[in-house]
């Protein structure tokens, strides 16, 4: 009884705990888990755009923007070289249907060959699926290191009165609706294979039947295969492992007689498709300036993080500093542009005249140090101290140039 109250007590306790946390839309698919430096040095993100923030069930949502792969790329990550990549969608469940995916403009509905340094220009098309306001965001996955999520919006989807349908046309010329098409077929089959797992578990785990293998776990792990007697004896029996090959051979045969069922009425089908493809280089960005980041400096008295860039404008024009773009975060120079998204924030800017021509000129940016901490894109006790992102320029015909900055960072208290 005192176990039973402690307990209660404990997830009482937990659960407010939970409660007083104060939730924030930019985390509501959990980015902070990902450790500050991955975010940092791994993908840049900017013109992320949602077409709509409100739609109905079976109307479409345009997701375009822009990823790179950074140079700054992490070298424990992907052996410090992602080879192969795939632009998804992250949102809680299917409440969308990606109907089509394009990258610098060629059609990709597989995984394809990427490097660090390269641009994607992403356009991809989502259908509204289930009502409700969910959180979205777009996001590349790299072979052996995981999804690296962009920017994210909350997305309204209404009730359609007569609900959703995906109809499609298959190579046959046969009209089906792939959100109905076959349902019972998948959750049948699904519910005979959950009964023979279930069968095979209970008959050797149930504490109050026969076979007590789960409370006498220790003299279960010590026997020999296939051995009936001797220790054995009154544990396992020959009756036992009929019982057993009973169940092996309703699987085998039901895997068969699936097998058989699927060529017959599926005959029409093709191979999977696992071809990979290189998509065609973005055109290419204006090249403005050079930048090299010099020092990163951590203020906790001010809890700010100032990034000193050197900035060499190699153009005709003069130019400015618009904005820091750092994980799925993007600092914006208010005399630019304010911000206008979950994920934009303003930072400041030293000096903020233009960069003249063929000038060389050391920039200070300062961003709120409680943005990054909430964030946890302050590499404060992490495996690397280091300060990564895309440094965005301008001129005054708004040709902009992006620039991979990447620097150590050195906390202080002055």
């Amino acid at each position: 009884m005192r176990r039973f109250v402690v307990m209660t007590l404990a997830a009482l306790l937990g659960a407010a705990a939970m409660m007083g946390v104060r939730a924030t839309s930019v985390s509501a698919h959990g980015e902070i888990a990902q450790e500050g430096f991955v975010r940092m040095q791994s993908v840049g993100w900017w013109d992320v755009k949602f077409s709509k923030t409100s739609l109905a069930q079976n109307e479409n949502l345009n997701l375009t923007g822009t990823a790179k792969i950074l140079e700054t790329w992490p070298a424990n990550m992907s052996d410090g070289n992602p080879k192969i990549c795939y632009f998804t969608v992250i949102e809680p469940g299917a409440r969308f249907v990606l109907v089509d995916r394009k990258i610098n403009g060629m059609e990709a509905p597989q995984s394809f060959f990427c490097q660090k340094g390269d641009v994607y220009n992403f356009n991809m098309t989502l259908r509204a699926r289930d009502p409700g306001n969910w959180h979205v965001h777009p996001a590349i996955a790299v072979k052996e290191s995981g999804s690296l999520i962009g920017p994210g919006q909350y997305i309204d989807i209404n009730s359609s009165p007569d609900g959703f349908s995906f109809p499609i046309t298959l190579l046959n010329g046969k009209n089906i609706d792939v959100e109905s098409y076959g349902t019972w077929l998948v959750l049948g089959f699904s519910a005979v294979t959950l009964v023979l797992g279930m069968w095979w578990m209970l008959f050797w785990t149930v504490p109050g039947g026969r076979k007590r293998t789960i409370t006498r776990l220790r003299v279960a792990n010590e026997l020999p295969l296939n051995q009936d007697g001797g220790p054995a004896v009154n544990l396992i029996t020959k009756s036992d492992h009929r019982q057993c090959e009973l169940i092996a051979g309703v699987t085998v045969a039901l895997t068969v007689v699936g097998f058989i069922w699927a060529s017959v009425h599926y005959s029409g089908n093709i191979p999977l498709q696992v071809d990979w493809v290189t998509p065609p280089a973005a055109p290419a960005q204006a090249q403005l300036t050079s930048a090299t980041a010099s020092n990163a400096i951590y203020d906790p008295s001010a809890d700010t993080l100032k990034v000193i860039t050197s900035v060499t404008n190699t153009s005709k024009s003069p130019v400015t500093v618009n904005a820091f773009r750092t994980g799925n975060l993007t600092f914006l120079n208010p005399s630019n542009g304010l911000p206008h998204g979950d994920y934009e924030f303003q930072m400041k800017v030293s000096p903020q005249e233009p960069i003249a021509p063929g000038a060389t000129q050391d920039v200070t940016v300062t961003i709120p140090g409680n943005v990054l901490r909430q964030q946890e894109l302050l590499p404060l006790g992490q495996a690397q101290y280091v300060v990564a992102g895309v440094l965005e320029l301008a001129d005054s015909n708004g040709n902009r140039n992006f620039d991979t900055i990447q620097t150590s960072l050195n906390p202080t208290s002055t």
